[in-house]
């Protein structure tokens, strides 16, 4: 059986394979969909550990990276940003984003979810817990390694153009 990733009903019949599968969103990127009983200590223990790894890489690269954007007069900056307290609790999102600015106008900006929790009734995002509803989680699924490297990669091809 071949499935066609690049079409909407290909990531449809991935669905329809199992409950837990790997989501090819439109920027290319991976992420596993977890439901709330597969939440977990060691998942909480590796979502804190992707954080804290993602953390440390942004400080490094800002430092890195510094004096070659401001060579072109540009300001580049990687943050992880967390919104949320609990980790499994709906609404809790966890991202590493590195901004391109030049004069206060972002040029470009770049974003990987670590990890994302929420509610859905039906598929569609709620606020609310609506009997039938479900709390789901989103867990990029490449390592810490892969992600480093991609934000590299596009670093050095952006202040290359």
């Amino acid at each position: 059986m071949s499935i066609n990733m690049n079409s909407r009903k290909g990531c449809e019949v991935l669905s329809a394979l199992g409950e837990n599968f790997v989501n090819l969103q439109t920027d290319g990127s991976l992420e596993m969909r977890l439901e709330q009983y597969e939440f977990t200590g060691t998942l909480k223990g590796q979502i804190i550990e992707a954080e804290r790894k993602l953390g440390e890489l942004c400080e490094r690269l800002n430092f890195k990276y510094r004096e070659a954007a401001a060579a072109r007069d540009l300001d580049v900056k990687f943050r992880m940003s967390r919104e949320g307290y609990d980790t499994f609790s709906p609404y809790y999102c966890s991202v590493v984003t590195l901004s391109v600015v030049r004069k206060e106008t972002i040029v470009d900006a770049r974003r990987i979810v670590i990890w994302e929790c929420q509610r859905l009734f039906f598929g569609m995002p709620t606020k609310r817990n609506i009997p039938g509803s479900k709390t789901v989680g989103d867990f990029m699924d490449q390592s810490y390694e892969k992600a480093a490297l991609e934000l590299e990669e596009y670093i050095t091809t952006f202040l290359q153009q």
